[in-house]
């Protein structure tokens, strides 16, 4: 049969070679995938929960947190002798009509002196109705409270709640610059724990929301200014 026979016969169809994996391929992708989900589910709680101080003065306090989180503020403030506790926090998203304070820095404030702590060693500042990057303005309106009373303070201690930890060191350190160092005191959640967060529907949906959320800050979220008409709320 010549060539030209050949391809006749042939034009529909081709040779070719396939690579494929073998079983020990196989294994090895299984084995990969079985390492990533075990790293996952026992490295990313700590990850996104990080604990770092830095030598400072001020510690800061996420408004929006439950009161066992306001309790270990007041004990972090007294066994590494803070000068100033600041409170911040947003609007209240549901019954601001039934609570006098209205705003979650208010609210957290009023508590801790309830609990005993001392006032002249607080600040609550409430940042205005936000639709987006809550924290962020947060941090922004601590920001310029910062600048305005005490320049000279170069580092402080940021306290939050589980997960959302490092992604609010992330936007303090975005709104502080690089001139102020922004060490993370991360409280663990009541309800479960770096090694156990996936068998709650809780813990999973709180922890894979921060990693999304880390994602979007680490790769997409561009800082911005204050807007200059902003006003600054503190509460003395």
């Amino acid at each position: 049969m010549t060539n030209r026979e050949q391809g006749k016969k042939y034009w529909l169809i081709s040779k070719r070679v396939r690579w494929g994996l073998t079983i020990w391929g196989w294994l090895s992708i299984l084995l990969i995938i079985t390492l990533s989900i075990f790293l996952l589910m026992t490295q990313l709680y700590s990850f996104l929960a990080p604990v770092h101080r830095e030598k400072s003065d001020m510690l800061i306090l996420e408004g929006a947190a439950p009161d066992y989180v306001l309790e270990a503020a007041i004990i972090e403030f007294e066994e590494n002798n803070y000068k100033y506790l600041v409170t911040t926090g947003t609007p209240l998203e549901w019954g601001h009509l039934l609570v006098e304070y209205g705003n979650t820095a208010n609210i957290a404030a009023s508590s801790l002196k309830k609990m005993g702590f001392d006032s002249t060693n607080l600040v609550a500042i409430a940042t205005e109705e936000i639709q987006n990057n809550r924290t962020y303005n947060s941090a922004l309106e601590f920001a310029s409270y910062l600048r305005q009373y005490h320049p000279e303070i170069k580092a402080i201690n940021l306290m939050s709640y589980g997960p959302h930890s490092r992604r609010s060191q992330m936007m303090f350190q975005a709104a502080l610059g690089k001139e102020v160092k922004v060490g993370i005191i991360s409280i663990q959640s009541f309800y479960y724990g770096p090694n156990d967060w996936w068998k709650s529907s809780k813990g999973f949906r709180e922890v894979i929301n921060e990693l999304l959320g880390y994602i979007f800050v680490k790769f997409f979220f561009v800082p911005y200014e204050i807007k200059q008409d902003s006003r600054l709320k503190t509460q003395e």
